[in-house]
This record gives structure tokens, sequence and C-alpha cells, in this order.
């Protein structure tokens, strides 16, 4: 009886044992939402850059309810490049303005959102104050802009921006001041000097808004408001400049471009949609 007792016993424990490593050969799978679906897909922020984890990426271009979608930035690193000519102060200057001046520029698009940008331009005035006793020339001169825009819209179309920028500027330029009237009320008469070839030069920066709208193919319109500020008072040892090519009048503080403007593309152009943000990247 006792060797029959023990010989169930021993057959419990060895299916017990059985049981046992039955359960441990099942190894239950993990699920973290913050894990990559796949090795090959790629996220990135709203600027393109690589992440290391993936997060939720609201744009209005991702539809799909599936959040394990990776995002990607829909436009690449350099994306474009723009090239302006700004002529409202010419136009001003047509209608009675008493400088002018024109000028051209160039800006990379780099994934719609960055563009830095390089002005240069010539401008000019002519003017006699009323009541004045001096007429003021400015000869030609340069004027160079450098700085960068940043595009509210980099998620649309990028045929319309909605901007924020900044400048620097720096102008190196020549003027006239003639008919200087001096009157001498001792002697009762007046005489008349010039002061010819004046030199000076100004530094100053520019805090700027602006909007640029497609009109045809790659052609397009711009617009720019702008704040402006002097770092220093250019002046010359013989006379005060009243004008500085690029900033205008030197007592004002606002000034607006116009500028047509052409785009040229430096990728092929590739529609997005829920498919290609499906696939995964090389």
């Amino acid at each position: 009886m006792s060797n029959l007792s023990h010989l169930l016993l021993s057959a419990m424990l060895v299916g017990c044992s059985m049981s046992v490593m039955a359960q441990r050969q099942v190894t239950p799978v993990e699920t973290d939402d913050k894990k990559p679906p796949s090795p090959t897909l790629h996220y990135y922020d709203k600027h393109g850059e690589l992440l290391k984890e993936p997060v939720l990426f609201l744009a209005e271009l991702d539809t799909a309810t599936n959040t394990s979608v990776a995002a990607r930035p829909i436009y690449p690193r350099l994306h474009a490049m723009d090239f302006g000519l700004n002529f409202f102060d010419g136009i001003l200057a047509i209608a009675g303005q008493k400088h002018g001046g024109a000028d051209i520029w160039a800006s990379l698009s780099m994934w719609n959102w960055l563009f830095p940008t390089v002005e240069a331009g010539i401008g000019i005035a002519h003017n006699t104050p009323n009541p004045g006793n001096f007429t003021y020339k400015g000869k030609p001169s340069p004027y160079f802009k450098i700085g960068a825009d940043y595009n509210f819209l980099y998620k649309s179309n990028p045929d319309y921006r909605v901007m924020l920028g900044v400048r620097a500027a720096y102008s190196p330029f020549s003027f006239d001041v003639e008919n200087i009237t001096i009157d001498s009320p001792y002697w009762d008469e007046s005489s008349n000097i010039s002061l010819s070839g004046c030199k000076s030069q100004a530094l100053w920066g520019e805090v700027l808004a602006g909007l640029k709208v497609n009109i045809w193919r790659h052609w397009s319109l711009g617009w720019t408001f702008r704040y402006h500020f002097l770092f220093g008072d250019p002046e010359n040892d013989r006379a005060n400049p009243w004008y500085i090519p690029g900033f205008g009048a030197k007592n004002s503080k606002i000034n607006v471009t116009f500028s047509l403007i052409y785009t040229l593309p430096l990728h092929k152009k590739e529609s997005t949609t829920l498919e290609s943000l499906d696939s995964p990247t090389e």
C-alpha cells in the first residue's frame, strides 16, 4: 500500500513540474505605444529634425486616425530659391517722394519655414525743404542687408506665406548740400555756399512682417512692412545727412517694400498623400 502511495505521489509531482515548465515556455507579449512600429520609420519634429521617439504630429495633411503612422517633414531641407525685385521706392519717387531706389534680393527656402535672405540695392535723393535754405542731393549709393524670415504657414502650400523676419543693414553713401543760403542781418546781404563730396556710412537693424501670394506659375508678389532703427547716428564732419540709402529719411521709422518674385524649385514636386505618409522612408 505504501508503494502505491509513493507511485501516485511521484506521478502528481511530475505532472505539476511539466505544467510549470509549459507555463514558463509562454512569454507574454510586451506592448509599448512609445516604441516605433518599425525600425525603418523615422520621426521628425515640425522643423524636420529627427526625433529619437515618436510623437503625435498634428497637421492639416495628417488625416489618418491611426497614430502609429510616422510623421515626416512635408518639405525637404533645400526646397526652393526666391529672387525678388523691390521697386516700391521707385513708384513713390515717381509719385513725388524726394528719395527713391530699388533693390534685388534672394532667399533660400529651408523646410518651407526658414528663409535666409540677402538684399542689395541703390538709393538716391533730391530734396529742397520748404521752407529751407539748402538743397540736399544724395548721390547714387549702395546698401546691403542680410537676415532671415520665419514662415508661419510652413505646413501649407509654399506659394503663400505669412512671415516675420529680421535684417542687419549697412550703407556707405555720399551726398552734396548745395545752395546753402546764409543771411547776414548786420551787413543786410546773403551769400551762398555748397558742400560737395560729403561721405558717411550707416548701420541699422530692421524687424519686418510680410506676405507672399502666387499670381502665375512661378511668379508671385510680396509685401513687407518694416520697422527700422539706427545703430548710432551717421554724421559727417561738414554736414548731417538727411537721407540714408535703403533706410529712407533719417528721421523715419517705417518702410514698406513691394516685390515681384520668381521662385526656382530645388526638387521635384511631389504630392503629399495619405499613402505617401504611410509608406516608410528610405
